[in-house]
């Protein structure tokens, strides 16, 4: 997993996007992007350390997608739409890096499995993938 935080900390900086890494939030309180500051905070004590590499690949699709912060006053179409736009690039992002650094990805169950990609994501994994790697 350094490897693939090393990739997606350069890809931030590559785009002018600070990462803070923080262990003074709570382990149920998820990484956030704050677009504003161009900077990136991660929570290091989240309760499922295998998900924060894909926490922060998502949080780096946030500011990729240019995705305006918070969306406590959006609809929820709204924030379901901007939120599927973050996983998905943080998709592309983590199959990016396999392609780039010849890391063997046999299916996207495993895929999902090694990167710490949330089980509920199956569908997006699935898609994603098959475009990604089309014979």
């Amino acid at each position: 997993m350094n490897g693939l935080i090393k990739y997606l900390w350069n890809v931030a900086f590559d785009n002018g996007i600070s990462i803070v890494w923080t262990d003074q939030l709570a382990p149920d309180k998820p990484s956030c992007a704050m677009p504003n500051q161009n900077t990136i905070i991660v929570n290091n004590r989240w309760h499922n350390q295998d998900e924060i590499p894909f926490q922060l690949a998502h949080e780096i699709g946030h500011m990729l997608n240019g995705d305006e912060g918070a969306l406590y006053y959006c609809s929820p179409a709204s924030h379901t739409k901007v939120e599927c736009g973050a996983n998905d690039k943080a998709i592309d992002l983590i199959l990016n890096y396999c392609v780039v650094n010849d890391e063997p990805t046999n299916n996207y169950a495993d895929f999902m499995y090694c990167y710490g990609i949330p089980y509920s994501l199956e569908e997006n994994v699935k898609r994603r993938y098959a475009n990604f790697f089309k014979p």
